[in-house]
């Protein structure tokens, strides 16, 4: 992890409060932001307690004007157990999670494109994002009923 203007007490990471993550097209790279200040860039980190998140009005803004923003990501607390608690534990449990606007309304696993709204842990790594499947998922609510404003 890559630490941002770490002489100002500002950008310090609590890691006892939550962080929004989300993917840095400019720079390939997971930005994590807090406080409303993007804190850190890192090429892998991992999550527990993590929500999806999906602005609306990002999203149809995405759609209108057909040039993407940052509108959806991760929300949790840091794993500072990181990569030996996710590899040991998780890992074979896990499932890829995608995000496309033009696709889909919300984040869902790749494997059959069931929502995808919470996950107890996700290991974000790469162009990938993987999360452990449980009952917060609702594996059998159709995309087509997810509430939204406006298509």
């Amino acid at each position: 992890m890559k630490k941002l203007n770490q002489h100002d007490p500002r950008y310090a990471i609590d890691n006892s409060r939550k962080v929004f993550i989300y993917k840095n097209l400019h720079k390939d790279c997971w930005s994590i932001k807090q406080d409303g200040l993007v804190k850190a860039h890192a090429d892998a980190i991992s999550l527990h307690g993590c929500s999806f998140r999906v602005n609306r009005k990002g999203r149809q803004r995405v759609l209108r004007e057909k040039r993407k923003n940052v509108h959806a990501g991760a929300s949790g607390w840091i794993d500072t157990q990181d990569m030996v608690k996710w590899n040991i534990k998780n890992k074979h449990k896990s499932e890829e999670v995608t995000y496309n606007p033009y696709k889909y309304k919300c984040f869902v696993y790749k494997k059959d494109e069931r929502p995808c709204f919470w996950s107890g842990a996700v290991k974000l790594e790469g162009n990938k994002v993987f999360a452990i499947p449980d009952d917060f998922t609702l594996p059998s609510t159709p995309l087509s009923r997810i509430p939204t404003s406006h298509q």
